[in-house]
């Protein structure tokens, strides 16, 4: 694969409920970050330049191609499916770490649909990621969330815009998203004077108890409770962003698009601070995403 950035695999927590031999396909994209231990963000030698990357046309007929590979492996229809989640969240989940031209975004949809045509009765499972390109990419504004917070309150995405964002889905069920407080708890205290927020999607079956936990922790942000699903990785926030790994992150810039998808430590406190200081410069909505709910 070219050099783009890598998204964090091996330090993402998965469903059990999905085959555990599906996710060796994510092994080798580094580790992630010891339980408890904070970024710095001294000696970064990151771009002043807050965008993604592109990608070229290499990259994508690169990734095309791993994804029908991946799905024309031979095996009975529970296999089939456990695999082409997967394999269409990574794919899509890839296209999330740069940008695409309109002629490649046009090839990805086109090719999605034609899976879609060649696989009718999966239609549901890749439309998921569908939306994931569709209205998921760096360079769009974030769907509308509307639900409630760990308080049962009203809490809506929008009520953020004006402020850079970082979006956590996150659980403490889930042993890397706890391994992340420190970095949340520094990203709190480093821009705590500035137009910065996080919002938690919280997939804790209980809500009190998730409301504890972030009291105890030092996590001073609201969170909408998404644990009600028919399993706690399975509610309607994070299925409508198909949600597969935890924890999983979005950064907005202050007009509500999207960055950036999973930064990690170092790189998710600079390109914040950047970010911030670049708001004036955010670049300008390329899509109006469908209200998600």
């Amino acid at each position: 694969m070219p050099k783009h950035r890598k998204i964090m695999s091996v330090g993402t927590c998965f469903p059990a409920r999905l085959s555990a031999a599906v996710f060796v396909l994510a092994l080798g994209f580094g580790a992630p970050p010891a339980a408890g231990q904070a970024p710095s963000p001294a000696g970064q030698t990151l771009s002043r330049d807050v965008a993604t990357q592109a990608f070229s046309d290499a990259d994508v007929t690169h990734l095309i191609d791993k994804l029908d590979a991946s799905l024309a492996k031979p095996t009975d229809a529970k296999v089939w499916t456990d695999n082409a989640r997967f394999a269409l969240w990574d794919f899509a989940r890839t296209l999330q770490t740069e940008r695409l031209t309109p002629a490649q975004e046009a090839r990805v949809r086109s090719h999605l649909a034609r899976i879609v045509a060649a696989h009718p009765d999966q239609a549901a499972l890749i439309s998921r990621s569908q939306h994931m390109v569709e209205a998921l990419r760096p360079g769009m504004v974030a769907p509308e969330i509307l639900g409630r917070d760990l308080d049962g309150h009203e809490l809506k995405l929008s009520d953020f815009r004006g402020k850079v964002v970082v979006l956590v889905f996150s659980g403490d069920w889930c042993g890397i998203c706890r391994s992340h407080y420190p970095v949340e708890r520094q990203l709190l205290e480093m821009y705590k004077d500035r137009p910065f927020a996080i919002v938690g999607v919280n997939s804790d079956h209980d809500a009190a108890a998730a409301r504890r936990t972030q009291a105890e922790m030092g996590l001073a942000f609201r969170s909408w409770w998404d644990g009600d699903g028919p399993t706690n990785t399975d509610g309607p926030i994070a299925r409508a962003w198909n949600v597969v790994g935890w924890p999983t992150m979005y950064v907005l810039d202050s007009t509500g698009v999207i960055q950036f998808v999973d930064l990690w430590r170092d790189e998710l406190v600079t390109r914040v601070g950047q970010l911030l200081a670049d708001a004036p410069r955010a670049r300008p909505p390329v899509a109006l995403p469908s209200t998600v709910k």
